[in-house]
């Protein structure tokens, strides 16, 4: 059951607690982290928390060519590196280091999801406490390029390490969509759909290489998938790697994304094993009554439970609460002082369970769940095709 909101730096107690991915400083529930502890945390030279960037796609759709083309903009070396591959011999590794000022480090012969989880941790810690190679800026940030079949839920859930957790990072989800193969993807593999699903920001590849009437399909296939994230479509390389890793968001997807989706009339075109669904509450209820509800939601859906972002009003909190999830990973409630008009919102992704199977699990829950309307897209319309740079996509 969740921490206090009330309570300063209070902390998701959660069995997975970690800070929801693209949101608040770490904390974990076993960590004992408090407010002192996380004022001493990786700092970058702005004195902002070191950025640390999951990035997540299926196989083959570009996660390594975005990740060069990051690291040749970046020539002071702030980058630190970390190249998953699932077999033995690490190539991905090879291509992002060859010409590169960033420290690459491999985890090769498994996948960070499952059988390399402690070493993730381990080589996370190595990058933060290493000393800069000389003529190299302070580090910013570190990406973790996944292998193509990897699921991001895990890999926050082993971010949530008592040892990192003090650290201060600023964790998120990148997520790269192949537009030639994309649709297949997400129809056929399970991995693909998880992916997506996870992710603050999608970035579309391989953009170039369909007609521009097509674009919309992929959009809305994406947004069926998942309704909150950032989408970067813009076939400039050069933008869309700014987008997707050092652009700030738009708007608070609190106020943009969740209102369009609620509000929406039209269905989402949804993979049909992943289910966008809408919260609302059956009557007013205190904070714990709304974090046993999502507890339960969590043991009930396991690994069928994709992402949750919610802001609740509970009637003994004098402001809204905001939660977030990545899998059963939640982050802590993080009470939101400036918006003490907001309405409740809820969005609730799940793989393979639906509205019906959670309300009759939970019949006197203080939120029942219904399936979602998708976002009207002309909120976020694709940029032209424009500077198209053929070529290889890894």
């Amino acid at each position: 059951m969740y921490a206090d909101p009330h309570a300063p730096d209070s902390t998701g107690s959660r069995r997975d607690a970690v800070p929801a991915a693209g949101g608040a400083s770490p904390a974990s529930a076993t960590s004992g982290s408090d407010s002192t502890s996380r004022q001493h945390g990786s700092l970058s030279r702005d004195n902002a928390p070191i950025e640390l960037i999951i990035l997540a796609g299926f196989l083959g759709s570009g996660k390594t060519s975005l990740l060069v083309d990051l690291l040749q903009s970046d020539d002071r070396g702030e980058t630190g590196v970390i190249v998953n591959e699932a077999g033995e011999i690490g190539i991905d590794g090879v291509i992002v280091e060859d010409g590169s000022q960033n420290s690459v480090t491999m985890l090769a012969n498994g996948c960070v999801c499952c059988s390399l989880r402690s070493s993730l941790v381990d080589t996370v810690m190595s990058l933060l406490d290493a000393s800069r190679p000389a003529g190299h800026g302070p580090l910013t940030r570190i990406v973790l390029e996944t292998s193509g079949l990897s699921r991001p839920g895990p890999i926050i859930a082993s971010l949530a390490d008592p040892l990192l957790s003090s650290r201060g990072l600023r964790i998120s989800v990148v997520s790269t969509y192949d537009c030639e193969r994309g649709l297949l993807n997400i129809e056929s593999f399970d991995e693909a759909a998880a992916q997506l699903a996870a992710a603050q920001r999608i970035v579309l590849t391989k953009i170039d290489l369909i007609a521009p009437e097509t674009v919309q399909e992929h959009l809305s296939a994406i947004r069926g998938v998942n309704p909150l994230a950032q989408i970067v479509a813009d076939a400039d390389r050069t933008q869309a790697v700014r987008q997707a890793f050092t652009a700030a968001p738009a708007s608070d997807p609190v106020d943009l994304a969740l209102q369009a989706l609620l509000s929406s009339d039209t269905r989402a075109q949804a993979h049909p094993r992943i289910h966008v669904l809408k919260g609302t509450r059956r009557a007013p209820a205190e904070w714990e009554d709304l974090s046993i509800w999502l507890d339960d939601l969590a043991g009930l859906c396991g690994d069928r439970l994709l992402r949750v972002k919610a802001v609740f009003n509970a009637t003994d909190c004098d402001e809204p609460i905001l939660i977030q999830s990545v899998g059963t990973t939640f982050g802590m409630p993080r009470r939101m002082t400036q918006r003490t008009d907001t309405d409740d919102i809820c969005v609730v992704i799940t793989r393979d369970i639906d509205a019906a199977d959670i309300n009759a699990a939970f019949p006197d829950a203080p939120v029942v769940l219904t399936a979602a309307a998708a976002f009207p897209f002309s909120q976020q319309e694709a940029p032209p095709l424009r500077h198209f740079h053929r070529g290889h996509h890894a």
